[in-house]
């Protein structure tokens, strides 16, 4: 039991009261700055935890160079999107006229697939004067020897148009509808790029476009390799515990233009080609890490303010210490000198003391500030453990030196006795008499419930009881011998 007993941590000290009222000297001033870091600690902690809810809270972001196989890349969207510029409602669309027409092809494991005409959709531009041509996204990857190779790529041509590529029903435009077209200032055909990402702020996918123009003529073939850059992100958006989140987005692309005659692409690609546009995927890719505020961090934050507001405590707790020290030096003063509550001290706005009275009638400041230092160092005194032990000592002495110490040893068999009536006896006692003290008669030496409080602050406090019987004069022997505890 003993070891169990040593083992305990949760043991609880004994705390002797400063007065009946208290144990821990406690005050309104600290009361009130108590309240007031309570209600900011709590009303900050409510805000912090509204901005998480909120999304009001700003991420980690890291950001590193990734190399991704692109196996999480997100292509089930129109990627690229194609329409003819038109510059005023009257100029001819060469798409929709079949004077251009728009083609596709792939590279499947290096090799090229056969060209295939883009159909014109229905989703028009958004001043709505033309329709968008949309390719199907088609992009593959494999590790070779331990490199990353794109084994997919697209090729748009933009060519003349030719019957071997339209349907039975479909005709090219005439030669003076293509006349017509070339003499068009301006001609141009726009591809959009259309992009994903997520806001760092809430997590949410943002979609963006970026468009690159090419030039239609009949006496250059322009070329624009377009690389497309991607991005994976990392989400780590757990309260507590989880996985990450992963999603990866084409997030940005490069160009790179260049200009050849009619006749480099017609002997390169074998056809009336006007512009090609090359797309394929960069290798590398940015790793961006959003790192969102968890249940660990909103504590640390709430926590770290928390913390800062009751460092406000330990001047409270200075001003309380010093507050506790005056007031028992006060009782103790009272103690020598009763009159000493009487005292009325007047401050000023500076608390400069301007007067001191005692009893109506006034007191020199200088003599009553002398006093009361001298005093003051004296109960300090009074305040030591050592001290009260000390002068305990001395009282033993004192009582030592006018009794014998045959008569100090009987005080180890001295008790009041529990003189309480029994059931069998039939005793009914009730009243304001009814104490202990008034049943034992008006024998003196006996014991009795006032003795245990005789000397206390209770019964100095108390209104004093003038005792009418005459006290019987008695020897110590005999005190001893009527209070010893059978």
């Amino acid at each position: 039991m003993q070891v169990l007993r040593t083992a305990d941590f949760f043991g609880v000290p004994f705390i002797q009261q400063i007065d009946p009222k208290q144990s821990i000297y406690k005050s309104a001033f600290g009361g009130l700055i108590t309240l007031l870091i309570c209600s900011a600690s709590l009303a900050y902690a409510i805000w912090v935890l509204y901005q998480w809810q909120n999304n009001q809270l700003s991420p980690k972001i890291s950001n590193s160079m990734y190399v991704s196989d692109f196996s999480l890349l997100d292509l089930n969207y129109d990627v690229i999107k194609l329409y003819y510029w038109k510059i005023n409602e009257n100029y001819i669309d060469p798409f929709e006229s079949k004077i251009l027409l728009p083609l596709v092809m792939y590279t499947t494991n290096f090799s090229f697939t056969e060209l295939q005409v883009i159909n014109i959709s229905n989703e028009t531009t958004v001043d709505g004067s033309s329709k968008y041509i949309i390719p199907k996204m088609n992009l593959a990857f494999q590790y070779i020897n331990g490199e990353l190779y794109t084994t997919s790529e697209m090729y748009i041509q933009i060519v003349l148009c030719s019957e071997k590529y339209l349907k039975p029903n479909e005709k090219c435009a005439s030669q003076q509808l293509v006349d017509e077209f070339f003499k068009q200032a301006l001609n141009t055909v726009v591809m959009q790029v259309h992009y994903k990402s997520l806001d760092s702020k809430d997590g949410s996918e943002q979609t963006s476009l970026q468009e690159f123009y090419s030039q239609i003529e009949m006496k250059n073939c322009y070329t624009l390799s377009t690389f497309l850059s991607s991005n994976l992100y990392e989400v780590q958006d757990a309260f507590l515990f989880g996985n990450p989140k992963y999603v990866e987005y084409i997030v940005g692309s490069s160009i790179q233009s260049q200009t050849n005659t009619m006749e480099y692409c017609k002997q390169t690609y074998e056809g009336d080609i006007l512009t090609i546009f090359y797309i394929m995927m960069k290798g590398n890719q940015t790793k961006t890490i959003f790192q969102y505020p968890h249940a660990g961090d909103l504590l640390a934050n709430i926590g770290s303010i928390v913390s800062v507001l009751f460092m406000i405590k330990h001047a409270i707790i200075l001003i309380n210490e010093y507050q506790l020290k005056q007031k028992i030096l006060r009782e103790i003063i009272s103690f020598y000198y009763p009159e000493f509550k009487n005292i009325q001290i007047i401050k000023n706005w500076k608390q400069k003391i301007t007067k001191i009275t005692l009893n109506d009638k006034d007191l020199d400041v200088k003599e009553y500030k002398r006093f009361y230092i001298k005093i003051r160092n004296q109960m300090e005194v009074k305040l030591s453990y050592l001290n009260m032990l000390y002068e305990i000592s001395r009282m033993y002495f004192i009582i030592r030196s006018s009794n014998l110490r045959q008569d100090l040893k009987k005080s180890h068999q001295v008790g009041i006795k529990l003189l309480l009536p029994y059931v069998s006896e039939n005793y009914f006692d009730s009243g304001p008499n009814s104490n202990l003290s008034n049943r034992l008669g008006m024998n003196q030496l006996i014991l009795n419930d006032e003795d245990s409080n005789l000397l206390s602050i209770a019964m100095r406090q108390s209104e004093p009881i003038i005792d009418q019987l005459q006290e019987d004069a008695c020897s110590v022997n005999q005190f001893f011998e009527i209070n010893k505890l059978k």
